[in-house]
Parts: structure tokens; sequence; C-alpha cells
């Protein structure tokens, strides 16, 4: 732990001011691996309402760090889960001056120094927004529709498994259908393709740019939380497990769902286009 991390933590948890409700998830995640620095990017509440906000952070680690970035968002989710509902994006500092550097407005965006609640380092990131030119912008349409045909696609090939009754296989396409969707979404305009099946990790990050995504799958009550479930288990139960049955009335909430996000997807892409193209690049 650097010099910095040991005054900041020493002032939070000194006797001079009151506490702040981030202040003990700050210290579990320093003292769980090497932060440099952590921001907030928002609070959000959580279900049921008992559990108290969820704290959304964007976790920057010293690059000497050896272990995958996914190892250490799955500690933070640990060590904090008695203190809060967090979730964190973990990334290496050296990795994300990079992205800056190159001009990356989504990480541009979230390393405002607002939303910085914990710096262990001498140097800060250079926060210069990027701008894209209209040639750019092209290339980030190209992109999306790429991927965008492939989950319209997959929506295809799930309605047909529906018409000839295999409702297992169905729910896979529709989980291909929203990884492909949001993927579409998220890789012209975050810089690069997340590497994961995880539809939590996608969500994640499309609700960091809206988030109306959540309102598709709200997660808010019991009932949408097993359907959620159902959806998200579908990627391997749907192919490999024989005892994973789907009524038609649940796989028909799952299609209307899945159609409504497919459609959220590329309304909301091009109103971001809309705005980079306006010159707002604060597309967060």
């Amino acid at each position: 732990m650097t010099n910095n991390q040991e005054t900041r933590l020493d002032f939070i948890f000194g006797t001079f001011r009151a506490f702040e409700p981030i202040d003990p998830i700050i210290y579990s995640i320093c003292e769980s691996m090497h932060a440099e620095m952590i921001f907030l990017l928002g609070t959000y509440s959580a279900f049921p309402q008992s559990l108290g906000p969820e704290y959304d952070l964007l976790v920057l680690i010293n690059s000497t760090c050896k272990k995958p970035m996914h190892e250490f968002e799955s500690l933070i989710a640990n060590r904090c889960h008695d203190l809060a509902m967090v979730t964190a994006s973990v990334h290496k500092t050296d990795v994300i001056k990079q992205l800056l550097i190159q001009g990356n407005i989504f990480f541009s965006a979230l390393c405002k120094a607002e939303n910085l609640v914990f710096n262990g380092i001498d140097n800060p990131l250079s926060n210069t927004i990027a701008n894209v030119p209209a040639l750019g912008v092209e290339e980030l349409e190209k992109e999306f529709n790429c991927q965008y045909s492939r989950a319209k696609s997959f929506l295809s090939g799930a309605l047909s498994y529906r018409i000839t009754g295999d409702n297992q296989l169905a729910a896979f396409m529709l989980h291909q259908t929203v990884e492909q969707a949001l993927n579409a979404f998220l890789t012209p305009l975050i810089g690069y393709r997340l590497q994961t099946h995880n539809l939590n990790k996608l969500f994640l990050y499309a609700r960091r740019l809206s988030r109306d995504f959540y309102t598709v799958f709200p997660r808010n009550t019991d009932a949408e939380i097993q359907l959620y479930q159902t959806l998200h288990k579908a990627y391997i139960y749907g192919r490999y497990k024989n005892n994973f049955q789907i009524g038609k009335e649940v796989l028909q909430m799952l299609v209307e769902r899945t159609t409504t996000l497919l459609e959220m997807t590329r309304t909301i892409f091009f109103e971001k286009i809309e705005a980079i193209r306006e010159g707002n690049n604060y597309i967060v």
C-alpha cells in the first residue's frame, strides 16, 4: 500500500469527521488489492430495498497485478457482501491510461474528477474527452450494424425453435440474442469487445451508458428475478441440461422482453451517435 493510500485511509477512518457510507467499501477494496483509483459511477436502489443502495464502481489497480480482472471483481463482491451491494469493474491503470490516450470516449466520461472517490497515485489520469471524427462515427455505425444483424438472426432462430416446440433451445437463442445485442451496442462505444457470455456484466456496462436497459429486465420483484435468471441460465442449461424446463408463457415473456431489448439497443445507440456528431462527447 502506498503512502497516499495510507494517508487517505487514515483520513477515512480518523476521528475528525463522520463516516461516509462508501468509506468502509473503499477500505475493504484497498485491503484486498493494490487499488490505485476508485470511481463511483452510480448509486442505485437494490432489491429488496432493505439491502440498501447498490454501488457501481470502476476500480483501477496496479499494472503489476497478475490475477485475471474477473477474480478481483469477484473478490470485491465477496469482501463487500456484508457492507453493501457492490458491482465493480476492475482494470489495470496503465490499460485505461492507454485507452484515454487513444481517445476512448467511454472511459473519458467515466474517469471524471467528480466520480473519483479514492486516489492512491501521484499522477492522476488525464481526462481529456475524446473527439471522434466523422469517419470514426461511420465506422462505429458499421460495427454496430454488423453485430446487430447477428442478434436479429438469433432472435429468428429462437422463434423457429418455439414453433417446433423446442423451448430449451429457443431460450438459448434468446440468451444469444441479448448477448449479441448488448455487444453490438457496447463494442463500438466502449472501444473493445467484452469477452464474456455473462449477461450480468454486459447489462452493467450498458447501464453505464443508459439506465433504460434495466427497465427491460428490472429484477425488482421475485417474479422478475426468476424470469431474468431463466434467461441467464439458458446459455448452459438450454443446451446441456435435460431437466431445464420452460413453459410456453415464460418463453413468450422472454421473447417479448428480448424483442424490446433488441429495439432499445438500436434506438439508444443511434441517440449516442447523434450526440457524438453534435460534439457532445459526454455519452455517459
